[in-house]
């Protein structure tokens, strides 16, 4: 027997079986964070409402679990009919079990168990480490995935001063540089006196369903519905608000924004956005903006996506970071997707036309 045939048999890879949760977590816990619990788990893999399984492949050595491949699961509206996606998240093996080809199997397995199943797709967003290895197992590239970010310190940005001279050096022009830019920014957003904005602690379902859950024609995004809003904004490692327009009374936008729990930087997303543009008044963004900007001014760094136009965007004081200078210090990340059905184009859509996707932060399974 080859020594790779010798490696395959040492290990074996199956679905995830509830008494896999603590050693789930213990390895999550070496690999990535280790205050992440079984509430966290509950919330993202047991409680999901659009799966009825844990959607995680295992990989095991003498009955210890050394691998996971999970999965987060979402519903996804096609050109406004609704399909089940994957995406691949915390992707783990154990140090001393790397090099085996554990990644690869664990992939193929999952690609094995959900090709002509309900999902209709994979995508998910991975580093250029990572990149390679997806598209040899057939995922293709959609785009970039740019992020805007407004930077309020700069420690966000690696010039807070530590490491070295220079960097202490950049830290002294960088904070008075930032701080002039973001005061500009900030006497720009003026806003519309005829909108008013309310925050609400939370994420209130209905509201918020009641100004998102119009489909946008021939885009692919999340279901924008009541349990939508309920069970994905319950992460139990972000704190959300909801920030919601009104118009004469009547509610018209809205914006939930997360922010970080746990040790570091402190960051804060405008995570969802409600209704998507190009429905989504220019006026009334920026209102919106001018109070989160406010209201988190003591937030290291705030990011939004990449869907919101760039001319509000950067009166806001938020810069793109595939665009310089961002880009000079951004670690990109690739959007990407894969068929599970061999139909590339659901409902007449191209699953990898970039113009296609409406993208928020909703979407990804980390914030």
């Amino acid at each position: 027997m080859s020594s790779e045939a010798t490696q395959k048999s040492e290990y074996t890879v199956e679905p995830f079986e509830a008494t896999d949760v603590e050693a789930f977590l213990d390895l999550h816990g070496r690999i990535f964070d280790p205050d992440h619990d079984r509430e966290w788990f509950a919330w993202k893999y047991a409680d999901n409402p659009y799966v009825d399984h844990r959607p995680i492949l295992v990989a095991k050595r003498d009955g210890d679990l050394v691998g996971a491949r999970p999965f987060f699961a979402l519903d996804v509206v096609v050109d406004g009919k609704r399909h089940l996606a994957l995406q691949p998240g915390d992707t783990m093996v154990h140090p001393d079990h790397r090099r085996k080809g554990l990644f690869t199997r664990m992939t193929e397995a999952a690609i094995e168990r959900y090709t002509d199943g309900e999902p209709s797709f994979f995508f998910n967003f991975p580093n250029g480490q990572s990149g390679p290895g997806y598209l040899k197992l057939g995922w293709r590239t959609v785009a970039e995935a740019a992020t805007y970010y407004r930077i309020q310190h700069p420690s966000a940005v690696g010039l807070d001063g530590s490491g070295s001279a220079l960097a202490s050096l950049a830290s002294s022009v960088a904070g008075p540089l930032l701080d002039g830019y973001n005061r500009f920014s900030n006497a720009r957003l003026r806003g519309d006196s005829s909108v008013a904005v309310t925050r609400h602690r939370g994420v209130p379902p209905s509201l918020m369903a009641e100004i998102g859950g119009e489909p946008a024609p021939g885009g692919i995004h999340v279901a924008r519905d009541e349990q939508f809003y309920a069970w994905r904004f319950d992460n139990p490692e972000w704190e959300y608000a909801a920030y919601v327009a009104e118009v004469r009374g009547d509610p018209v936008a809205g914006l939930v924004v997360g922010t970080s729990v746990g040790p570091g930087d402190t960051t804060t997303k405008v995570t969802d956005v409600a209704p998507l543009p190009p429905a989504l008044d220019d006026r009334v963004l920026e209102t919106l903006l001018g109070r989160v900007v406010a209201d988190y001014a003591d937030s290291d760094v705030l990011a939004a996506p990449a869907i919101l136009p760039e001319s509000t965007m950067r009166a806001a004081g938020f810069l793109r970071d595939d665009r310089p200078p961002l880009s000079l210090q951004a670690n990109q990340t690739t959007h990407v997707v894969r068929s599970l059905t061999g139909d590339w184009t659901p409902e007449g859509v191209d699953l990898t036309d970039e113009d296609s996707w409406r993208l928020t932060f909703s979407e990804h399974d980390t914030s």
